[in-house]
């Protein structure tokens, strides 16, 4: 039957060629779609998770009380971050201040000394995210009562200080004992819109005038910061989730997570004095799901387009096809065979027909998907995406190669 078969497409092997061209397109084309829709929905998540909504996408952890054993606090932090995140790997970075002080009139303009005293506070934060312009990091404890600290480059330039010998006091704006200082150094923020700086009152940018001048922060040596002469505030800290592996099926449940990040973090041990948990993660996929649902709607109806299209291309093969073998039929007819043995025939012929693109539509599904992520918006932003075909990719390549020799 083999050898009659291809005998007998060797009589119409235009035709035939045209209707194999044909399912082969069509497959792998919308192989393509799918996998371009389900690769680039996932890397364009993962993207905007990391970059555009970065800041809104952590999770800032701040405990409400001062005298929390801060090891065990941070590792009520770690565990309830990691349940927030639904499993994903965390990175949590601290930010520790005082209370605030005073800075000493002096070093406010003349007119200004009858009005608010400008205020400050002292920190322990990330040093990655700063740079040292002038001077040197602040040391250890020393033995007598001044803390070395790090001005930041502003706060410097406004209040005319440079690192030096000269030692300021700060009161205390609860009635503590003051704090005597020592400008050892002067330092930069990296960037402003690190979503580290949520965690500093200032956002990272050293002044702030409302009712008070606010300068800040001065970066203490940690080991001074804990020592007794310095009132603290709750420690917190900037969860940050690791989304490189994160697919769009997953929302759903780092959205429900996302919502019980207070209701976890509540429960931990080391956070039982108190601690406020906020984050804009459950919005902004709310966000990103809308936009993926428009995106894919978007390409469903491409993808009928282009099924309509083929279609049509292929009843039109498949009705010249029979006219020119009417004549062929009916000699078969005559000669005994049964419509029965005809119709498996021509079976037996579409499905040699579509048996290539069952093959070759998820292989070439990956550089065309490599080619529509090249262009437009994804290129734009370098987003990057994986062509590597999927289960679901060579299962709409067999369904529809099978569904156009049908």
């Amino acid at each position: 039957m083999t050898a009659f078969l291809f005998h007998r497409a060797r009589g119409h092997r235009l035709l035939l060629s045209a209707a194999l061209l044909a399912v082969l397109l069509t497959a792998s084309v919308l192989a393509a779609l799918a996998a371009f829709a389900g690769s680039v929905g996932d890397a364009g998540l993962r993207h905007a998770l990391q970059s555009r909504d970065a800041a809104a996408a952590s999770l800032i952890i701040t405990s409400e009380d001062s005298s929390a054993d801060r090891a065990a606090a941070e590792r009520g932090a770690q565990r309830g971050a990691e349940r927030a995140f639904d499993g994903l790997p965390v990175t949590l970075r601290p930010f520790e201040r005082s209370a605030p002080y005073s800075l000493p009139r002096a070093l406010q303009p003349p007119a200004a000394r009858q009005g608010e005293p400008d205020l400050t506070m002292l920190a322990v934060v990330d040093r990655s995210r700063v740079r040292l312009v002038s001077g040197a990091w602040p040391s250890g404890p020393a033995a007598g009562p001044v803390v070395e600290v790090a001005l930041p480059e502003a706060a410097a330039r406004a209040l005319k200080l440079t690192a030096g010998p000269r030692v300021l006091t700060l009161a205390s704006r609860l009635g503590g004992p003051a704090v005597q200082i020592r400008v050892a150094g002067v330092y930069r923020v990296h960037d402003r819109n690190d979503p580290y700086w949520q965690l500093d009152e200032l956002r990272g940018r050293s002044v702030r005038t409302d009712v008070f001048t606010t300068y800040g922060p001065l970066l203490a040596d940690p080991r001074a910061f804990a020592s007794e002469r310095i009132a603290k505030s709750g420690p917190s800290w900037l969860a940050t989730a690791d989304f490189s592996a994160l697919q769009a099926d997953r929302i759903d449940t780092l959205r429900s997570s996302a919502r019980q990040s207070q209701k976890v973090l509540s429960a931990e041990p080391g956070l039982k004095g108190g601690v406020v948990a906020k984050t804009s993660l459950p919005e902004v996929l709310d966000r990103m799901e809308r936009a993926l649902l428009v995106a894919r709607a978007t390409l469903l109806i491409v993808s009928l387009q282009l099924v309509l299209l083929a279609g049509y291309a292929l009843l039109l093969v498949a009705r010249l096809l029979s006219t020119e073998r009417e004549t062929e039929t009916r000699v078969l007819l005559a000669r005994g065979a049964s419509r029965g043995r005809i119709a498996a025939l021509s079976a037996l012929e579409a499905l040699f027909l579509a048996l290539p693109a069952v093959i070759g539509a998820p292989l070439l599904a990956g550089p065309l998907t490599a080619l529509l992520a090249g262009q437009g918006l994804p290129a734009r932003i370098g987003l990057r995406v994986d062509t590597a075909p999927t289960a679901s990719v060579w299962l709409v390549g067999a369904l529809v190669a099978l569904a156009c020799a049908s």
